[in-house]
């Protein structure tokens, strides 16, 4: 499979093939247009059949002259907020999920003010459950139903500066910003990953260079190293 970007051509069995791979959580309300965006993005079509979507829905995108891999798992907003009332044990699989997040898209629907409401509630539960780095993206969607709007884009853009998160809003309809959303989550993860590394193997050789005599240092001999010698050779 091969995957163009521009003057950019990457195979997908290269070697970087499964070294730049992210895990990105897509919450939201039933009906809230979570499994269209997935659709959309997965297979560049809109549908509100949810058949034919797994767990896990694998993308595969050109970036930076590298490919990479994107895990979109669908989680339902109901999951989330009766996680509290669940088993021990439940909990413990339900929270497992969320230990490798690398991104967070919180969606609500554009026409019904309570999916955006409950966005405080949603953040509420996550902050408990992925690591404080996880780059988190408001998505609204069916934007292109502008009669049926509840929620102003002013409005959602008030509260996505407040948390200092990314905002879209967008169409699986149409395709508006869908792409636009993946491909900049993507961008931010590969950007940390990137400083990341180099912080490490920055740190790394500095620890390296101190810790490693040089070659043409001299050793200084030292009296007080022949004492237990002259000590043995009375005794």
């Amino acid at each position: 499979m091969e995957i163009q970007d521009h003057d950019v051509e990457v195979v997908a069995d290269e070697p970087q093939y499964s070294a730049n791979r992210y895990k990105i959580m897509v919450v939201g309300r039933r009906g809230s247009g979570k499994s269209a965006l997935i659709r959309r993005l997965k297979d560049n079509v809109f549908s509100e059949d949810v058949d034919g979507l797994t767990d896990v829905t694998v993308l595969v995108r050109a970036l930076r002259g590298s490919i990479v891999k994107a895990d979109l798992v669908e989680v339902d907003l109901s999951n989330l907020l009766t996680t509290d009332s669940a088993s021990s044990q439940a909990k413990v699989h339900f929270v497992r999920q969320y230990f490798d997040v690398n991104g967070l898209l919180l969606v609500y629907d554009i026409t019904d003010a309570d999916t955006f409401e409950e966005i405080d509630d949603v953040l509420r539960v996550l902050q408990r459950m992925v690591a404080p780095d996880v780059d988190i993206c408001m998505v609204g969607t069916k934007a292109d139903l502008t009669v049926s709007r509840r929620i102003s884009f002013e409005v959602a853009e008030r509260k996505s500066i407040e948390h200092g998160y990314s905002l879209f809003e967008t169409s699986a309809l149409t395709g508006t910003n869908c792409e636009e959303v993946l491909m900049e989550t993507l961008d931010k993860l590969a950007e940390r990953r990137s400083d990341i590394r180099e912080y490490w193997s920055e740190n790394t050789q500095v620890y390296n260079e101190l810790s490693t005599p040089s070659e043409h240092e001299p050793v200084e001999s030292s009296f007080f190293c022949w004492i237990p010698f002259l000590w043995r050779r009375k005794h």
